[in-house]
């Protein structure tokens, strides 16, 4: 059905509509989320206060064309904002996602250093933008496009920032000497 018609559906009092509408892109929202908030509990509350948010909204009428890009760009606000209140707040959450890995025990002792250090350069990124922009592209697949209408920036802007952060990160690997030159 379309999302006109579910939200429609919702201004007049079908309960079961916005169900329709927002069972379909809840796990991938959590997955935007989690790639900023960088903590489960977090996200989760985050995707559930941008499902309140959307209800409000639809019930008040705002006209929103495009529901699920919009509804992916309020969680990605909402998420940024999180981390700014948690910034003020001087916590810093770092989660790193246990390694999965089949290869010897240096092998694997190599790689989760890799990742760390990876994580710990996509967070100490000094431009907030930068990160937000790197997490959403390779950690949650969204194209270029889908980025730019969710940060609400434009696609060339995108396609800098991701330059400048894989410059960044790039040249934080090679001074912890993660990387060799060539690379």
């Amino acid at each position: 059905m379309e999302q006109k018609e579910l939200m429609l559906r919702i201004q007049n009092g079908d309960e079961s509509a916005f169900a329709e509408l927002l069972n379909p892109l809840i796990e991938k929202a959590y997955k935007t989320s989690y790639s900023i908030v960088r903590s489960k509990e977090e996200a989760e509350e985050v995707v559930q206060n941008a499902m309140l948010e959307a209800y409000r909204n639809i019930m008040a009428g705002k006209e929103i064309v495009y529901f699920n890009t919009w509804f992916y760009k309020l969680v990605s606000h909402r998420s940024i904002d999180s981390v700014r209140k948690s910034a003020r707040k001087k916590e810093t959450v770092i989660e790193i996602e246990t390694l999965q890995d089949h290869w010897g025990v240096v092998d694997a002792v190599i790689q989760e250093e890799m990742h760390l250090e990876i994580n710990q350069g996509i967070q100490s990124l000094k431009n907030g933008d930068y990160r937000n922009v790197l997490l959403l592209y390779y950690y949650q697949d969204f194209s270029i496009q889908e980025v730019s209408e969710m940060l609400g920036i434009k696609t060339s802007t995108v396609k800098s920032h991701l330059h400048r952060a894989r410059k960044a990160l790039k040249t934080r690997l090679m001074e912890n000497q993660m990387i060799g030159v060539s690379t």
